[in-house]
């Protein structure tokens, strides 16, 4: 799969694409996580990753699925370092998750399912004995949406900086 030709959506940021990487967890002996996990193509963090994004749903797909989806909000994740990352939250198109309809923003999910979210973003990142995260807050669809313009913005000057120098 050529990752530079795919997408970030059809109409970026309210309509976007995401590739799975971590399908959700239906195996009774690992955590269960309430998505499938991925990244928005053609956008790039301050901490120089894609977006990532944790689509909410009820259908585990497979990885390098890309699930076209839309932004709910936003969870930021700090440490002891005073380090902070930020990971999208969003809905997947209703044809694939037709439960997940009318979910516009991350506050209209049960809270069983946003503990489980906290906790699959605990699991999934890479923390040493001696580092801890915690939630430093949550923000709305409209956050999620500017974050992901931004990393699109990110992505095309760097792009055009890669360019410029390999010309």
């Amino acid at each position: 799969m050529d990752l530079s030709k795919i997408p970030a959506g059809r109409a970026p940021p309210w309509d976007i694409t995401v590739v799975i990487e971590i399908p959700m967890q239906s195996d009774a002996e690992a955590p269960s996580h309430p998505g499938n996990y991925g990244f928005v193509p053609k956008t790039l963090m301050s901490d120089g990753e894609p977006c990532q994004a944790l689509v909410v749903g009820s259908v585990s797909v497979l990885p390098g699925t890309r699930l076209r989806s839309r932004p709910i909000g936003v969870l930021t994740l700090g440490d002891d370092n005073g380090a902070e990352s930020i990971r999208l939250l969003a809905g997947a198109t209703e044809r694939l998750h037709p439960f997940f309809t009318n979910t516009t923003t991350y506050r209209s999910l049960p809270s069983r399912l946003l503990d489980q979210m906290v906790g699959f973003f605990y699991n999934v990142r890479d923390v040493g004995p001696s580092r801890s995260i915690r939630v430093t807050r949550w923000g709305d669809a409209e956050e999620a949406a500017q974050t992901i313009l931004d990393a699109m913005e990110r992505h095309r000057h760097e792009q055009q900086g890669r360019t410029s120098r390999a010309g």
